[in-house]
C-alpha cells in the first residue's frame, strides 16, 4: 500500500471515528435530556395533582367556615333579641331558652376558632405545596428551552 493511500485510509478512519464519538455523544446527551424531561412531567404531574386536592380542600374548609360565621351571626342576634327584650334581661319564662342559645353561640365560636386555625394551617401547607408545582413547572420549561423545544 502505498503512503498516499495509507495517510488517506488514516484520515478517513480517524474522521469516522470522530464523527462516531461526536454523533455518540450526542445521542446520549439527547436521551439523558429525554430521561429528565420525562422525570420532571412526572413530578409535574403528581404536584399538580397535589396542588389541585389542596385547592379543593381549602374551598371545602372556606365553605364551610363561612356557613359556621353565618350560623354565629344568626345566634348572635337571637341572643341579642332576648337581651333587648327587657332593658338587658331576658325574661324569666325565656332563660332556658336563651341559655341554651347563648350555649350553642359559644360553642360556635369556639368551633370557629379551631376550624378558622386549621384553615390558616392548611393554607401555609397547601402554599408550599403549590410552590412546588410551579417550581417544577419553571425547571421543566427552562429544560424545554435549554433543548431548544420551547413551544412544547
Amino acid at each position: 500500500m502505498s503512503p498516499t493511500r495509507l495517510a488517506v485510509t488514516a484520515l478517513l478512519l480517524l474522521s469516522a471515528s470522530v464523527i462516531v464519538v461526536v454523533g455518540g455523544r450526542r445521542l446520549v446527551e439527547e436521551q439523558r435530556t429525554t430521561a429528565e424531561i420525562n422525570r420532571l412531567r412526572e413530578e409535574l404531574y403528581r404536584a399538580r395533582a397535589a396542588s389541585d386536592r389542596c385547592r379543593s380542600s381549602l374551598v371545602t374548609s372556606e365553605s364551610s367556615l363561612l356557613a359556621l360565621t353565618a350560623t354565629i351571626d344568626s345566634l348572635r342576634n337571637r341572643v341579642d333579641s332576648f337581651e333587648a327584650l327587657a332593658n338587658g334581661q331576658v325574661p324569666a319564662n325565656r332563660y332556658d331558652e336563651y341559655l341554651t342559645i347563648f350555649d350553642s353561640y359559644n360553642d360556635s365560636v369556639t368551633a370557629w376558632e379551631t376550624r378558622s386555625e386549621r384553615l390558616r394551617t392548611a393554607e401555609a401547607s397547601c402554599r408550599s405545596v403549590i410552590e412546588r408545582h410551579n417550581s417544577v413547572s419553571d425547571s421543566i420549561q427552562q429544560l424545554l428551552r435549554n433543548a431548544g423545544i420551547e413551544g412544547a
